[in-house]
């Protein structure tokens, strides 16, 4: 379980650690680690040393959100898991996520962040529906994560050329636009939207995963994708549960606690 600071080069506050309990407790099989700069800097070096593109942009990145972003697609492609934001509760141990049916077909698990449903557009969200980022669980090994890692790496080149900066991305200045649109929701959605059109030919947009809620997750190839309350749970769009009740599909809760993507 890999939940990252605020910012990489500081240290959690005790505030920060809130809801950490609830990941130990609910899960005692499991191992909770926060990475830092200095580990995540020897992740990079240690399995990634002869990827000459991934360990520059590494180096070169300055964007702690979108380092954070591109640190857990390469974890969770390295050693799988479970990578959950610091600010979130679980509310169901991790070993129960997966419906019984589906425990020997999926090996990525995703939650939905929006669903815009028959409601109006949300400012800054391109698509009508958005997957999260801040809790993904999966098998180690998944091609899934090396495209949203490389897909982030060529979206910051083509911005620091837009910008007229070095391709190093060293001076690159990014807006929150263009952290959603590199390495952030945005992207997630395309890159995964991709990847479930290759494993099955009959998805055809975003919105073939909208309304999930009356008939529970839906596993498409390898990829099992929540309903609204599985790590959406407690917001006041996209037909979220939020009267107070905690319903059997909600597997944990994000605070929104971060601000973290902004320069």
């Amino acid at each position: 379980m890999l939940p990252h600071p605020k910012r990489p080069t500081e240290p959690p506050s005790l505030e920060s650690l809130v809801d950490v309990p609830s990941w130990l407790v609910r899960n005692p099989g499991y191992d909770y680690v926060f990475i830092g700069q200095s580990e995540a800097d020897n992740f990079i070096h240690t399995h990634f040393s002869g990827d000459e593109r991934i360990t520059k942009a590494w180096r070169n990145l300055k964007n702690p959100g979108v380092k954070s972003d591109l640190l857990r697609y390469l974890v969770l492609f390295i050693k799988g898991g479970v990578y959950t934001d610091i600010d979130t509760e679980a509310l169901r141990p991790i070993d129960s996520w997966i419906p019984e049916p589906y425990r020997d077909r999926a090996n990525v698990v995703v939650g939905i962040e929006w669903d815009q449903l028959d409601g109006g557009p949300w400012a800054d969200i391109p698509h009508r529906l958005q997957f999260c980022q801040w809790t993904i669980a999966a098998a180690p090994g998944h091609p899934l994560f090396m495209k949203m890692a490389y897909h982030t790496i060529t979206r910051l080149e083509q911005i620091a050329a837009e910008h007229g900066t070095s391709p190093s991305l060293t001076d690159i200045e990014l807006s929150s636009i263009e952290v959603m649109m590199s390495s952030g929701p945005a992207s997630w959605i395309d890159i995964v939207l991709e990847q479930l059109k290759e494993m099955d030919t009959n998805v055809k947009e975003v919105t073939d995963f909208s309304g999930l809620k009356p008939t529970g997750p839906r596993l498409t190839g390898d990829i099992l994708i929540l309903t609204i309350d599985g790590f959406g749970y407690g917001q006041s769009h996209s037909n979220s549960t939020h009267d107070g009740s905690v319903p059997d599909a909600a597997l944990l809760k994000h605070k929104f606690r971060g601000s973290w993507r902004g320069g």
